[in-house]
């Protein structure tokens, strides 16, 4: 097992992209400070509710993955941990959604599936993460997949109190900051738990581990890391436990942030 100084994680959406200011590939700043940091001995890790597959673009500049809101970790090629689902909760979720029309989808180690690939919420979901077509599938009921986390497509907060009356007991369930869609992993599942099992494995204590992070589900990885820093756009919540604010996605947040922690 390869040795690392420590680890760095980044979210993804907000943190390495930024949608709102229609930065949809990852800045050339980043890229080289991700590489700098690889070689300086760090781990380069994304922690994000995406999964491994829909972070493919970025696969050459990522030692790791803490992906599907910490479901499903891997280091240099090796799968440490993925937690499932299993499909006959999920098709007891499906007929519960199906009363208010909330589309599921349902994210896998290798692939995803949905059930309402026809719908505007999906479509919409699309657009704003930049869905290629071969990352998701139809889902086909009775199919063997392995299953590490859920996203609900709702209409408004009335919904995702629905979801939260109904799958709450079972599910860690994380709101989008900016769109109605919430993830859901198994219960006890979340970023957090994700970078300590990564940690570990790497016997790393906390004190070497850094995250860059934007969101209020990203509360879980800033109480966790070592050292937390949040983007110019961010979740209010989170300032309390960072160590300071970089810029903006758009202004090379990433680069200036870990040259001021001294990585790179």
């Amino acid at each position: 097992m390869k040795q690392y100084k420590g680890v760095v994680f980044f979210d993804y959406d907000g943190t390495l992209i930024d949608e709102v200011d229609g930065v949809f590939q990852i800045p050339d700043s980043a890229k080289e400070a991700l590489q700098l940091l690889q070689k300086n001995g760090y781990a380069t890790c994304v922690c994000s509710g995406r999964t491994k597959q829909f972070s493919e673009d970025v696969k050459e500049y990522f030692n790791g993955y803490v992906t599907a809101m910490g479901a499903y970790i891997e280091i240099d090629g090796i799968v440490v941990q993925s937690t499932l689902i299993p499909n006959e909760e999920i098709e007891k979720m499906r007929r519960i959604c199906e009363e208010r029309e909330i589309v599921m989808l349902m994210d896998g180690e290798e692939q995803s599936y949905c059930d309402g690939m026809d719908t505007e919420k999906y479509r919409f979901f699309q657009y704003v993460f930049g869905v290629r077509d071969h990352w998701v599938k139809p889902w086909v009921i009775g199919s063997p997949h392995r299953i590490n986390k859920l996203t609900y497509m709702y209409r408004d907060q009335s919904d995702y109190e629905f979801l939260t009356e109904h799958f709450s007991d079972q599910l860690e369930l994380a709101k989008h900051i900016r769109y109605p869609f919430a993830d859901a992993t198994p219960k006890g599942i979340d970023k957090g738990t994700g970078i300590r099992t990564l940690l570990t494995y790497l016997g790393l204590p906390a004190e070497a581990s850094y995250g860059f992070c934007d969101g209020d589900n990203d509360m879980p990885l800033i109480r966790t890391v070592g050292t937390g820093v949040i983007m110019g756009r961010h979740y209010e919540g989170l300032e309390p436990y960072a160590a300071f604010t970089t810029g903006l996605v758009k202004d090379d947040g990433i680069y200036h942030g870990l040259r001021k922690l001294g990585l790179i």
